[in-house]
């Protein structure tokens, strides 16, 4: 049985030299996979019996799946029903490793555990490597989205933070380290993406953002994460980005508890429609004057991340126009 499954195994090296004549490719992986990318000319196949009418008698039928295992089964069904059906090696994987051109090979055997993803495939991390996003604050929000931004190949991340790394940080500011005290965290945090990924760029901010500096910064990226922790930073990247038509998420955190929410230009409301104006002083606390959670902060920043992929892949739906709230200790 070994022996007749590795005979009934084609590498993609094989099959690019053949006849596009002479064989049909079969993409096993599902509807939802099959129409976010496939292999040029397959068809989408559910493997179920009784629907083989469809199937040419006279070509080789190229099954795959994700990764190549769970094609065999279907292979050897089509075999016994009397085709000439070979299972692909390395399924629609090893086709996209050989395949890309806009993406070098180390870059695709990087990103593989999310490419294979139908909402990302070739086109999706195409659009993550040309996107670039801006985040305000290398603190507890700042850190977690970049080290996720940075792993998920974001071409161009630019990071802003005039404070330096404390070791008080380190029970919730990951991306700095002991080695890195006395370091401006945006100096700290750059240093620190360049070893997760150093095939992006990333620039560093060493001051804050204020009313003369934020038009220029921010009209130089696609999105950006508010992770200040005050809120007059807050509302100005709320004015620039509205003003320049620049899509945002904004979070806040506090204790065992956390918000999120995304603004995308010409869908309201914005952090100003929702929130209106700037409280009074002391008469509400931020994160710099009461305590927090780590963890709290790891889970928001991450949400925060993940609504700037979202937001390139246009996949699901974005956090525009409602808010998530994380109540982490009921």
């Amino acid at each position: 049985m070994g022996k007749q499954n590795e005979d009934r195994n084609i590498p993609v090296q094989q099959m690019r030299v053949m006849d596009a004549d002479d064989y049909l490719c079969i993409d096993i992986r599902g509807e939802d996979a099959y129409q976010h990318g496939h292999i040029p000319w397959a068809i989408c196949w559910d493997g179920s019996d009784g629907n083989y009418d469809r199937f040419p008698n006279d070509k080789k039928l190229i099954v795959y799946c994700a990764y190549g295992e769970k094609s065999v089964g279907p292979t050897g069904n089509l075999n016994q029903k009397g085709f000439n059906a070979y299972n692909l090696s390395g399924g629609y994987r090893e086709w996209l490793l050989s395949e890309f051109r806009e993406l070098s090979k180390e870059e695709v055997r990087r990103y593989d555990r999310q490419m294979i993803l139908p909402q990302v495939g070739s086109e999706g991390q195409k659009k993550l490597k040309s996107a670039s996003v801006l985040i305000v604050g290398a603190g507890e929000l700042g850190a977690p989205a970049a080290l996720y931004l940075a792993g998920a190949g974001i071409g161009k991340t630019g990071i802003m933070d005039a404070d330096v790394v404390t070791v008080s940080n380190l029970q919730r500011q990951i991306i700095h380290s002991i080695k890195t005290e006395g370091m401006n965290k945006a100096e700290s945090a750059k240093k620190a993406l360049a070893k997760i990924n150093d095939k992006i760029e990333i620039k560093a901010y060493p001051y804050f953002l204020n009313a003369d500096n934020a038009e220029a910064i921010i009209t130089e990226y696609d999105f950006v994460l508010d992770a200040v922790d005050n809120f007059e930073t807050k509302f100005l990247i709320n004015d620039a980005c509205v003003l320049n038509g620049k899509a945002f998420s904004h979070a806040g955190i506090l204790q065992f508890e956390g918000q999120v929410m995304t603004y995308v230009p010409g869908e309201f409301p914005c952090y100003r429609c929702i929130f209106e104006g700037i409280p009074p002083k002391g008469t509400v606390q931020n994160c710099s004057e009461a305590e927090i959670i780590g963890a709290v902060a790891g889970i928001i920043g991450s949400i925060q991340a993940l609504e700037a992929i979202k937001y390139f892949l246009g996949a699901g739906e974005l956090l525009v126009g409602k808010c998530l709230f994380l109540m982490g200790c009921l």
